[in-house]
């Protein structure tokens, strides 16, 4: 996998989106800041003020909102004042996370094997996936959408009341396509270095043998001097996953707070996307033509279908990310499993660095959450959150469903009760 080409691409990507001011030199392997990144993100910003200004402004859009549905109107207004905070943080993190970023892309030797050209392909194949699959997704339903409006612009203010909403989303979103790229890079960093530990202890376990051969010729003195050597060696690979799993954590604790902020906002769009949708299907369709339903479908549609798939490239990192750490613990188990083969000085080695894949790796979200059981990994935890979280989305709109119906039924009642008097 070429790692200078999805670092580059990642941070054009990150750059246009407004998350990174920092461009990514190939020679240093370094972020530094760029003139571009920065008069990017003025502009992004200028724009979102302008776009923010527009909801203080008299609108029909807005007043139609309100008029139907006084809590979708409040939602808005949450979204609006949770994006002002997000579009602030989301640079302030990015900028943030620059040193730390740069410390963890000297851990990745950006050197392309030549052997199995096929996997390398395919994983590089799978970042730009995790990189772009939101975005397409984004555009096919926008492709669509724009085809039921006959590519019509719609009217300026309403497309600028859109993007106070959608742009902030945009930036902080960032955040998460950064965690999934450098993850997916340390996940290759961890099985070259599984293989490496590997083929030096296969090494040592041939230079055994060969040795147990000699010293029946040569005296017991003439021991071949390798031995050390590849002991060095073991030990410079333990540094490394060290220095591996201390960076890849301090990026996590750089960036949770970002993750934490796109999971609130997701959430609050996830209850307007539910909360409309109920109440589309079953009153406000009649207020619409054809065409338009299938747009405020299409829009709704594209809600949940983003957010998945932004969830999704989430939670495949981490699975292959923890499939690699136990893999590689696998490796190491079965070599401390061979108690004969190996010297002393070795097997610490060996103990070292499975205790770094076994607890350096493990990271705890915003250490509020103490897992009580060793192997309670961030994806239960991830799962868990999110049941959690569309379980407080269902109750609240069940709970103005049922206000609204009964309401209704109240309202009808106290008709017929005057149409009898």
């Amino acid at each position: 996998m070429n790692k200078l080409r999805v670092l580059r691409s990642s941070n054009i990507l990150l750059l246009l989106c407004g998350y990174q001011l920092h461009w990514f030199d190939a020679r240093s392997q370094n972020y530094r800041i760029s003139l571009a990144g920065a008069l990017n993100v003025f502009i992004l910003g200028c724009f979102y003020a302008g776009c923010f200004a527009q909801h203080f402004q008299p609108s029909a859009m807005l007043k139609t909102l309100l008029d139907v549905s006084p809590f979708l109107h409040r939602l808005t207004r949450l979204q609006l004042l949770l994006s002002v905070k997000v579009f602030g943080y989301a640079i302030y993190a990015s900028v943030r996370t620059v040193g730390v970023a740069n410390a963890l892309t000297e851990s990745l030797p950006m050197k392309t094997s030549s052997n199995s050209s096929k996997k390398c392909f395919l994983e590089e194949l799978i970042a730009h996936a995790l990189l772009y699959s939101t975005h397409l997704v984004l555009f096919g339903f926008g492709l669509y959408i724009g085809y039921e409006m006959e590519f019509k612009l719609p009217p300026l203010q309403d497309a600028m009341i859109g993007f106070a909403l959608f742009l902030p989303h945009l930036v902080i979103a960032g955040a998460l396509r950064f965690y999934c790229t450098l993850a997916w890079l340390t996940r290759s960093r961890l099985e070259q270095l599984d293989s490496e530990v590997q083929e030096l202890l296969k090494q040592r376990t041939e230079l055994e043998a060969i040795t147990s051969v000699s010293v029946t010729i040569e005296a017991p003195s003439s021991a071949p001097p390798a031995s050390s050597f590849m002991l060095d060696n073991l030990m410079n690979l333990c540094q490394q996953l060290q220095q591996l799993a201390a960076r890849f954590g301090r990026i996590f604790s750089c960036l949770q707070h970002s993750l934490l902020l796109l999971f609130i906002i997701n959430a609050n769009c996830l209850l307007f996307g539910i909360y409309s949708y109920t109440y589309y299907s079953s009153t406000w369709h009649v207020l619409f033509a054809t065409r338009k339903q299938r747009i405020f479908y299409a829009g709704n549609a594209c809600i949940y279908a983003c957010i998945a798939c932004d969830y999704f490239c989430l939670m495949v990192v981490i699975f292959c990310v923890d499939t690699s750490r136990q893999s590689f613990l696998c490796s190491l188990n079965t070599v401390l499993q061979q108690r004969n083969s190996f010297t002393k000085r070795i097997r610490n080695v060996v103990k070292d660095m499975r205790s770094t894949l076994w607890h350096n790796f493990h990271f705890k979200f915003l250490s509020l959450w103490r897992f009580d059981l060793p192997n309670f990994s961030l994806v239960k935890f991830f799962l868990q959150f999110q049941v959690l979280q569309l379980l407080i989305i269902a109750l609240i709109v069940i709970y103005h469903y049922l206000n609204d119906a009964i309401q209704l039924i109240n309202d009808n009642l106290d008709s017929s009760s005057d149409n009898d008097d």
